[in-house]
């Protein structure tokens, strides 16, 4: 499932879903279409609320759709959440899980104990995996809905086939924490940052749409 995540100039590899993709750019259609209207029609302070509003809500999209993803690289991960920042060199990743997102256990600096770092961008309900099992179930069973020349594949691309991209992610993701670690990646513990970019585009949206609001 190669398709699940992209590789980078430098080597490194992008994990994100699609559909957020998708939600952000429609957004980004949509407030366009809705600031030059506003901007053709609102001659008035009138207007000035209503495109304000649709700012607030592009700095959320922004944080919560586009923005969030996980980068692998030589060094390590860093799960990038609306929010928050976390940089785990690969001497830290204890282990990569899935839940009901990619869940990353890393080591902390003494005397803290390990932390679970979830991240945000790549999501997988166990519901969608337990229908994902159904349906691949049938396919090996020979049902009709099953993909072309699924019969004739290898066992590991039948395998690749019955993850949902999550699971493809977090099975990725652990094996280059294990060649990390077979390489003698060097310890290395949990670090995190704000994300100033998300911030600083929702705190200053907001002030101004509340300030807009007591001026009118």
């Amino acid at each position: 499932m190669a398709s699940a995540w992209r590789a980078t100039a430098d080597g490194g590899k992008v994990f994100r879903m699609t559909p957020p993709l998708v939600l952000w750019w429609g957004w980004v259609v949509v407030a366009v279409v809705s600031l030059g209207d506003l901007a053709v029609q609102g001659h008035d302070r009138g207007a000035v609320e209503p495109a304000l509003v649709v700012l607030v809500i592009t700095a959320l999209m922004y944080s919560c759709a586009f923005r969030p993803r996980v980068l692998a690289d030589s060094a390590g991960i860093t799960v990038q959440n609306p929010l928050r920042d976390y940089i785990v060199p690969w001497g830290a990743v204890r282990g990569v899980f899935l839940g009901d997102s990619v869940e990353f256990q890393c080591a902390r600096p003494a005397p803290k104990g390990d932390k679970t770092i979830y991240s945000w961008a790549l999501y997988g309900s166990r519901r969608a995996r337990a229908r994902a099992g159904l349906r691949t179930r049938g396919w090996d069973r020979g049902a009709r809905s099953r993909p072309q020349g699924y019969a004739r594949m290898p066992s590991e691309a039948q395998e690749a086939l019955k993850q949902i991209p999550a699971e493809a992610m977090a099975r990725e993701m652990g094996r280059l924490s294990e060649e990390a670690r077979a390489r003698g990646a060097a310890d290395g513990v949990l670090s995190a940052r704000w994300a100033w970019p998300s911030l600083a585009a929702i705190g200053v949206s907001l002030a101004a749409l509340v300030l807009a609001i007591l001026l009118m």
